[in-house]
C-alpha cells in the first residue's frame, strides 16, 4: 500500500482517524490475503490499469450515552485492466475474503464490527483501447 493517504493524516502525536485508519487497514489487508503483488492507491486510478479505493458517505446506526456509535462505511473500489476476467476476479476476490471473515482485523481507534457488499463487482464501461473498468462497494461496519 502506499505510504499514507494525501494530504497528511496522521497527526503529530501519531493519531490517525477512524476512517483513515479504515481504508488503510482495508486496503493492506486486501493486498496481503485478496491479491498478493498487487496494489490498491489511495490516491488515484492508474489510467493503465489497477485498483483504487476510498470511502464514501458513512451513517450513524446505533447512538450510545457515551456519544460512541456504530457507523457504517462504504469502501468503493475501482479496478481497470485489459484482461476483463482478471479485474473481475479481483474484485470478486476482496469481495467474498472480507464478506466471509469470522474476525475482522483489528484498529487502533476503532473496532471492525462487520462487513457486506452493498454493490456486487460489474463492468462499468471499457475505454477505446480495450482497457475494462469494474467497481464494487463494500460496506465496513465499525465502531468508535
Amino acid at each position: 500500500m502506499e505510504e499514507g493517504l494525501p494530504g497528511g493524516t496522521e497527526k503529530e502525536d501519531g493519531y490517525m482517524t477512524p476512517l483513515t485508519e479504515l481504508l488503510e487497514l482495508f486496503v493492506d489487508t486486501a493486498e496481503k490475503e485478496c491479491i498478493p503483488g498487487e496494489r490498491i492507491s489511495l490516491k488515484e486510478l492508474n489510467p493503465s490499469g489497477g485498483l483504487y479505493a476510498e470511502t464514501g458517505e458513512g451513517f450513524g446506526t446505533s447512538v450510545f450515552y457515551d456519544k460512541s456509535m456504530v457507523r457504517t462505511i462504504p469502501i468503493l473500489i475501482l479496478c481497470r485492466d485489459k484482461d476483463q476476467k482478471k479485474g473481475l476476479e479481483q474484485l470478486c476476490s476482496i469481495c467474498d475474503y472480507f464478506q466471509r471473515l469470522k474476525t475482522y482485523p483489528k484498529g487502533k481507534t476503532f473496532a471492525w464490527l462487520d462487513t457486506a457488499v452493498a454493490k456486487e463487482p460489474n463492468k462499468i464501461g471499457r475505454d477505446e483501447d480495450g482497457v475494462y473498468h469494474f467497481s464494487c462497494i463494500l460496506n465496513c461496519k465499525i465502531f468508535y
